[in-house]
């Protein structure tokens, strides 16, 4: 699915991530999205049913089996349920790069594992400042 932002809004952006400095640098960096941060899955589907994102950017560290959380494959197969039109973006946790595609299939865009490559990547799926 090819995802191109409407210039006339802005993009509703869900970020699931426990990494405070890539979503400070998230929220400073993107000019056409409202975006809102979560650290746990469930509070991102909880988001997701009451409101569906544009784009979905999930952090690989914040899905912790430790704490229920199922894995990847599940979160993506919630949102392509719930939010079908949304584009998923994945930064993975470095070395893991190659496992995405397995776990979450073809539809997601990988981003960079490198903090400010990450910031960089979704500022670009966000649509010109």
């Amino acid at each position: 699915m090819d995802f191109r932002p409407d210039p006339s809004h802005e993009v509703l952006l869900y970020c699931l991530t426990r990494d405070h400095d890539l979503a400070s640098a998230v929220e400073g960096r993107v000019r056409r999205a409202l975006a809102f941060f979560y650290n746990d899955a469930a509070r991102l589907h909880q988001a997701v049913v009451l409101r569906r994102p544009d784009l979905v950017l999930v952090d690989t560290g914040a899905i912790r089996q430790e704490y229920g959380d199922a894995g990847l494959g599940p979160v993506v197969a919630f949102l392509r349920e719930r939010a079908p039109a949304a584009r998923i973006a994945v930064r993975p946790v470095p070395g893991t790069e190659w496992l995405i595609q397995a776990e979450a299939g073809e539809r997601v865009e990988l981003l960079p594992a490198d903090g400010e490559a990450c910031v960089d990547a979704v500022a670009v799926l966000c649509g010109p400042a």
